[in-house]
């Protein structure tokens, strides 16, 4: 396998994908240059203009005539000559990660990891968010894992990978709605086997716009995607939980949590419990 690496201005990147892709070469990949930027309720980014970018083409084959195939190509179809060309040994994708100790006596892993005396929440990523590697993840599952949830209903919102649903699923709920925006049924429903467990439900859609509704109460409701949107799902969440229901929010930075949390208030939550992890706030709540 090689990688042949030229040199391109961000500009002129998506018109060189498309002459490739013509010549029937698709893997091509690139890094978007981005600046970080903080907003209100947390960051944001924007794109930089004007950069020169590694624009990336993979062989996969340890042919060099197959290589110098590639060579000619982008020679005739974008009229430059490569920089670079790496052969790439031992290529390995990892869909793992090493295991995640929350420091509660519970462990995020790999389903061949274990360690005694360690409770495990057993998870293969496949790319949705929640991997267990953000600091908003693990303080809600620290939070989660030390409720108890027998006999509750659970809605969890921006589902992502369902870790969240798992983790509570774990903790002996009857049962747990994953909601996303996308359709995550595969990357839950596959979690979910791997701790055998049978009463997760994904719904796909968007709840504030009547896509997808739900027709029942909820003991508990998590909601791991920021401020902002939180604050855009409280009318909803108001009229979908318990009036002793709890409300577990995160995705919150520091610099906006006070004013977050006031506003949640105001629709009848005191706040129980909260938990802090460099800039990252979780609220645990209950509906008064």
């Amino acid at each position: 396998m090689y990688e042949i690496i030229l040199k391109y201005k961000i500009e002129d990147v998506d018109s060189a994908i498309e002459k490739l892709q013509l010549a029937d070469v698709y893997n091509v990949f690139y890094e978007t240059p981005i600046a970080i930027t903080t907003t209100e309720y947390g960051y944001g980014y924007y794109e930089k203009k004007d950069e020169i970018v590694d624009l990336k083409i993979i062989v996969e084959s340890d042919e060099e005539e197959e290589l110098n195939r590639h060579v000619d190509i982008i020679k005739e179809y974008l009229m430059v000559d490569p920089i670079e060309v790496k052969k790439l040994d031992n290529i390995k994708f990892e869909t793992s990660f090493d295991p995640i100790d929350l420091n509660n006596g519970w462990l995020i892993a790999d389903p061949s990891y274990n360690e005694e005396g360690k409770n495990k929440i057993n998870f293969v990523s496949q790319g949705a968010f929640g991997t267990g590697l953000h600091e908003t993840t693990q303080d809600c599952l620290r939070l989660i894992l030390n409720e108890d949830f027998k006999n509750k209903n659970v809605l969890d919102i921006g589902t992502g990978s369902g870790i969240l649903s798992i983790a509570a699923a774990i903790k002996s709920s009857e049962k747990v709605t994953a909601l996303d925006l996308r359709d995550v049924h595969e990357e839950v429903e596959f979690n979910a086997s791997l701790n055998e467990l049978t009463n997760i439900r994904v719904a796909v859609g968007d709840a504030l716009t009547g896509e997808v509704q739900f027709d029942e109460l909820y003991d508990y409701i998590f909601i791991n995607i920021g401020g902002e949107e939180t604050l855009s799902f409280m009318d909803f969440i108001n009229s979908h939980i318990k009036e002793d229901g709890m409300l577990l929010v995160s995705g919150l930075v520091e610099w906006s949590f006070e004013n977050v949390l006031d506003k949640i208030t105001k629709y009848g939550y005191k706040l129980k419990e909260k938990k802090q992890t460099n800039e990252w706030c979780s609220a645990l709540l209950s509906k008064l």
